[in-house]
């Protein structure tokens, strides 16, 4: 388990450095994600959860339904923020302004590095991790704890939000579908709605 830790207190350290430098953010954030991807396979234990199975109407299907689910709650969330007269709505159009990317490789990079990546690191290593100490409730809800404490460094209280729902959501999937596939889809049909489709800044 202290490995686990150390891993997390990295993911931290890079994490950090590519929020914070936002004009290269996209420069730094895809080499975190990177190197996350190479320590988190470092692991001697094989891989399961029906990690390495290949793609199947199952995992596109499903992966399509949750992702679009997922962004169906965050539209009705962003909604009514729109309609709370609380400042929360400034801190979703300045995410957007950091991680909304714009230019192809941009596109290139967050479909091949960082949402696989983030799956791989979090979900595959992190996770399975706490679910094998501590049993699959507590696991997958730790597990989405911690990654959203890893996206405060934005500063952006509502990207941390983002997270630990996203994270617990992709979190029970991947335990309870056995597939690191299925999260990855779900993940990328989110992530096409979120930033190209209906992106949440009208």
């Amino acid at each position: 388990m202290k490995k686990i830790y150390l891993f997390f207190a990295l993911a931290n350290i890079l994490l950090a450095v590519s929020f914070s430098l936002t004009d290269y953010f996209w420069f730094f954030f895809p080499i975190s994600l990177f190197i996350l991807i190479l320590v988190s396979l470092n692991d001697k234990k094989p891989i399961r959860l029906n990690a390495q199975r290949l793609f199947t109407f199952h995992d596109i299907s499903y992966g399509i339904l949750t992702g679009t689910i997922l962004y169906g709650i965050f539209f009705i969330a962003y909604l009514l923020l729109k309609v709370i007269p609380l400042p929360l709505i400034t801190f979703v159009g300045e995410l957007y302004l950091i991680v909304g990317p714009n230019s192809w490789w941009h596109y290139f990079v967050l479909v091949l590095i960082i949402i696989p990546g983030e799956e791989i690191f979090w979900r595959r290593y992190i996770q399975s991790k706490l679910v094998e100490k501590y049993g699959m409730l507590i696991g997958v809800m730790a597990g989405g704890c911690l990654y959203a404490l890893a996206h405060m460094w934005t500063g952006n209280p509502m990207l941390v939000a983002a997270a630990a729902t996203a994270g617990v959501v992709w979190g029970a999937l991947y335990v309870w579908k056995n597939s690191l596939t299925l999260v990855i889809i779900s993940h990328l049909v989110f992530d096409l709605w979120l930033l190209v489709i209906i992106p949440l800044n009208f």
